[in-house]
């Protein structure tokens, strides 16, 4: 195996990683009611998000956007970004935390979330990674 796929190999599982511990953030998140802990979970998502946009960034979109054509990068890269908004309004919210819009926004964020793990599922498997 060559020194850069590997790399790519050990990018791909870090994201992948990322992933379920973002999405099991959620199921805690899901499994309690105190607001404190609540606005932890958050944090810890953000924590997790910038982290693997770091990964993504800097060691598997570089390596795909380097193929003769890779397919997809731009679909998530966008969902990325929309990611990100989602999560800077949920930030915002976090005074809120017993407020509607809060959840709605979590919601909303995980969804996102779960949206941007399938694309970039896809865009592994369409590239060979």
């Amino acid at each position: 195996m060559s020194t850069m796929h590997k790399d790519q190999t050990d990018a791909v599982k870090a994201v992948r990683e990322k992933y379920d511990e973002i999405m099991q953030l959620f199921e805690k998140y899901n499994q309690t009611e105190d607001k404190m802990e609540r606005e932890t979970i958050i944090s810890e998502v953000s924590a997790c998000l910038t982290h693997l946009n770091g990964v993504e960034g800097k060691d598997v979109y570089p390596l795909i956007r380097a193929q003769a054509h890779p397919e997809g990068l731009d679909i998530c890269e966008e969902t990325h970004s929309q990611v990100r908004l989602v999560l800077d309004k949920l930030m915002r919210l976090c005074a809120d935390v017993d407020k509607k819009d809060y959840d709605e926004a979590v919601s909303h964020l995980r969804d996102a979330m779960k949206d941007l793990k399938r694309k970039d599922e896809n865009l592994f498997q369409c590239n060979q990674l």
